[in-house]
């Protein structure tokens, strides 16, 4: 007969391994004894031999069915061998046998939170509340039970129960902290998690709340103060992520850079940290280190599309336009794309004036998205720019319903009032743009040469020189200020501002006002070799032919003035002023 007692003492005094010998033993000659059974399974149970002990356990309730001690030995060996169903029917037969068998509702609990059966969960926890309502473990069940359920509001209750009878209890603590910040009581989360944080101040996970918190609040500052500490307790992948993203925030783009370098070491796999790095290179400035990073990424992964796209704004920004409209025409033929990709695609396609380009994809992104106002507005200049007037002037009030407020969308719609002569309107919405970016160098400067074409000499340049003193190197408000200055009769001033803009850009306009300047200042070799100069360019030009004949006229040097006025009549034999000079030098 199977020696029981001594098994039993063993057993008591933790000698496992000792018993463990005698039970197999035993259990040689008498397999199918319930007593030594049970011993078995809690001599397995102890040398964490869970299958052992399952079987041992399952042997004992065909025996003794009735056995709500077995039943929980058997749920834990199912739980501890990731069975959690058979774990939880054992639980629930436990608590069916024996209803005040508080460990078995702990563990049925649990295991309904894991498998998401909240509203079973919250109904045990109940019943056990009421057997025994001075266990935490309780509340704080209910209180997990609704935050599952993504209930937080009701968890709050539960949770303050829990904490009134556990008050040092971290993990109820942080808890409740979390409800609150789910259910927007930030002001509340915050004492809270610095309650954990004094009970345990090497808690790092305590110093990730507090920092979190403070980051809902966007107050970045004091969230770095505290994510720091929680990286020096502790380099967790997410403590390390909410950091970098409040540097971000901050502007301290090289400690963010060092942190997502240090995720994407911890994370080789996780390319968004990459791409967080590219952004940081960015920012910094770095754009060669940004696309050589972008240009990898791109090559290994095409189809990761926010890669591609930065690289081609990388592109743009570098003035790289060819390669950026490769990589686009790449994106778009290999991926489903979005009408953001595409309408910036068309703005790119304008730039490398591919206006039929830009004029196709406008018109697929405002199908697609008809509520993009700049695509309205962008359709808009390719309007205007081919003389379709009444087609712009629709795509620009379309875009001005859409975006009332947008000042690129009102600075264009003055600049197509502008251009249609439209004066007086132009000015009310150069006004408006100039009310959104008052220090704006190219609303200042159109809303100047639409003064200067109001004949409004004073307050065309006072406009020009607010565009001139946010951006005095800017050559077209060089230009602009130097015609105005010469529609004000100061013809100094404007040659020194044109002189300037014609060493940055020697177009013919620029060249031409010089020009203009010199032979109103009665400098008329300098004016002379100007006119001539654009006349190489543009030959049959009527009005730079009449002003050289005006220049050699001024430098009494008829016969050649004479010369050029008889290229004029040729080109336009109706020209009075022409035939005027020509009577006048003969």
């Amino acid at each position: 007969m199977a020696d029981i007692d001594r098994i039993s003492d063993l057993v008591a005094n933790k000698d496992f391994k000792e018993a463990k010998i005698l039970i197999v033993q035993e259990l040689k000659e008498d397999p199918q004894n319930a007593e030594l059974l049970k011993l078995a399974g809690l001599t397995n149970v102890n040398l964490q031999l869970w299958e052992e002990a399952k079987r041992n356990f399952e042997s004992v309730i065909k025996y003794q069915p009735e056995d709500g001690t077995s039943w929980f030995y058997l749920g834990n060996c199912y739980e501890k061998l990731g069975d959690l169903i058979s774990a939880k029917n054992a639980y629930m037969t436990v608590v069916k046998l024996r209803p005040e068998y508080m460990e078995a509702y702990k563990n049925l609990c649990i295991i309904l939170l894991k498998t998401g059966d909240t509203d079973t969960a919250l109904i045990y926890a109940q019943i056990a509340a009421g057997f025994d309502n001075d266990d935490y473990i309780f509340d704080f069940i209910l209180g997990t039970a609704y935050m599952k359920a993504k209930d937080f509001e009701k968890a709050i209750i539960p949770l303050e129960r829990a904490l009134e009878k556990a008050p040092d209890n971290i993990t109820v603590i942080n808890s409740l902290g979390t409800c609150h910040m789910a259910s927007g009581n930030i002001d509340k989360a915050i004492p809270v998690y610095e309650k954990a944080l004094e009970l345990a101040p090497d808690n790092s996970m305590a110093y990730y709340n507090i920092g979190s918190a403070y980051q809902i609040q966007q107050n970045h500052e004091k969230a770095i103060e505290y994510l720091e500490k929680a990286v020096e307790l502790e380099e967790d992948e997410t403590f390390l992520q909410a950091l970098a993203m409040s540097e971000v925030k901050t502007g301290d783009f090289d400690c963010a850079l060092k942190h997502y370098k240090q995720l994407a070491l911890m994370c080789p796999g996780k390319e968004n940290y990459k791409y967080n790095i590219v952004t940081c290179y960015e920012a910094l400035g770095e754009y060669e280190t940004a696309i050589k990073m972008l240009e990898g990424m791109v090559y290994v992964n095409p189809k990761f599309i926010l890669p591609a796209q930065k690289l081609a704004s990388l592109y743009i920004k570098t003035n790289q336009l060819g390669k950026a409209k490769e990589l686009y025409d790449t994106i778009i033929l290999k991926n489903k794309v979005s009408a953001d990709i595409l309408h910036q695609y068309a703005v790119l396609s304008s730039s490398l004036c591919d206006t039929e380009t830009a004029e196709k994809m406008l018109k697929k992104v405002i199908r697609m998205e008809p509520g993009i106002a700049k695509a309205h507005k962008d359709l808009g200049i390719i309007y205007l720019n081919k003389r379709l007037f009444d087609y712009a002037e629709e795509e620009f009030k379309t875009a001005l319903e859409l975006a009332p407020q947008d000042f690129e969308i009102l600075f264009e719609y003055g600049n197509y009032l502008y251009s249609m002569s439209k004066n007086s309107e132009a000015e009310e919405y150069y006004t408006k743009a100039l009310e959104i970016s008052p220090k704006n160098v190219l609303a200042l400067t159109f809303m100047a040469l639409n003064k200067l074409v109001m004949n409004q000499i004073d307050e065309a340049y006072d406009y020009i020189m607010k565009a001139l003193e946010a951006e005095p190197e800017h050559e077209y408000v060089q230009f602009c200020a130097g015609r105005i200055l010469y529609a004000k009769g100061d013809y100094e001033e404007a040659k020194r501002y044109l002189v300037r803009a014609v060493e940055q850009n020697p177009d013919i306009e620029t060249q031409n006002t010089l020009a203009l300047t010199y032979f109103a200042l009665k400098d008329y070799e300098q004016a002379l070799n100007i006119f001539k100069n654009i006349n190489q360019k543009s030959p049959d030009s009527v009005s730079v032919l009449m002003d050289i004949a005006r220049c050699y006229e001024s430098l009494h040097d008829n016969d050649n003035a004479l010369a050029y006025l008889d290229k004029v009549v040729d080109i336009f034999p109706e020209n009075e002023d022409a035939h005027e000079m020509i009577r006048r030098l003969s």
